[in-house]
C-alpha cells in the first residue's frame, strides 16, 4: 500500500486555483500511451471528454478500450461499492502491452481505507509512480453542471501521480496540491501545474 496515493476523499478535492490566465496547453512533450477503460455505465460522452483532456493537457496518446463490467473481486459484499486498491490491481492486469498505463473510469462508488475507516469514499486513486489509476464520477455528480469540469481535474491529478508527481507543496494553486481535508477551493479549480511540478514530469 506504500505506493498507493490517497486522492480525492469524499467531498474533498485538491487545491488548484491559479492566479494566472491559463489556457489549454500541452504541459510537456509526451510520447507515452494511456489506455482508457470505461467501466460499467460510465457515459461515452465523459469517456471521450477525458480522452481529449488527457491528450490536450499532457500531450499523450490515449486509446479508448472496449467497455468492461466492474470487477466482481473488488465489490464490497452486499453493496454496489468497490475497493479502489483492488481495482488498481485488477486494472494493472488489464493494461494492454503496448500502453504505458491504464485509467479506469467508473460511474459507481469507490472507496479505500483511511485511518480507522475501512470504506472511505473517494473520487480517485492511483499508483505513484505507476501504471494504473481509477476515477469515479459517483461523488462528483452532486455538483451538477460542474461534474465534467471536476472529473477532468481528478483525472489529470491521478495521471499526474502515475507520471511520478507527488502532492505539491510549492504552490497552493497547483493541480497537484493536496486539499488536506477541505473542499473550499473545489469551485475555484483550474487546470495548471506549477513550474516545479512541470520540471518533475517524467515520461517514457
Amino acid at each position: 500500500m506504500r505506493n498507493i496515493v490517497f486522492i480525492f476523499i469524499s467531498f474533498l478535492l485538491y487545491c488548484c486555483q491559479g492566479n494566472e490566465a491559463h489556457k489549454k496547453q500541452i504541459v510537456a512533450k509526451d510520447s507515452s500511451i494511456t489506455a482508457l477503460l470505461p467501466l460499467g455505465e460510465m457515459p461515452d460522452s465523459r469517456v471521450h471528454l477525458m480522452a481529449r483532456e488527457l491528450q490536450q493537457f499532457y500531450g499523450m496518446k490515449v486509446i479508448v478500450m472496449p467497455r468492461s463490467a466492474m470487477p466482481e473481486e473488488g465489490r464490497l459484499k452486499g453493496t454496489s461499492r468497490y475497493s479502489a486498491p483492488a481495482m488498481l490491481a485488477w486494472l494493472k492486469r488489464q493494461k494492454p502491452a503496448n500502453c504505458d498505463r491504464i485509467l479506469g473510469l467508473t460511474h459507481l462508488d469507490i472507496y479505500t481505507r483511511k485511518g480507522p475507516y475501512p470504506h472511505w469514499g473517494i473520487f480517485g486513486l492511483g499508483y505513484k509512480p505507476g501504471v494504473a489509476c481509477v476515477v469515479s464520477d459517483h461523488r462528483l455528480r452532486q455538483f451538477g453542471k460542474r461534474t465534467d469540469t471536476f472529473l477532468t481535474l481528478v483525472t489529470l491529478h491521478e495521471i499526474g501521480h502515475n507520471l511520478g508527481l507527488p502532492h505539491c507543496e510549492k504552490h497552493p494553486s497547483c493541480l497537484m496540491s493536496d486539499a488536506k481535508g477541505t473542499a473550499k477551493t473545489l469551485f475555484a479549480e483550474k487546470k495548471w501545474l506549477c513550474t516545479n511540478c512541470k520540471s518533475m514530469l517524467k515520461h517514457p
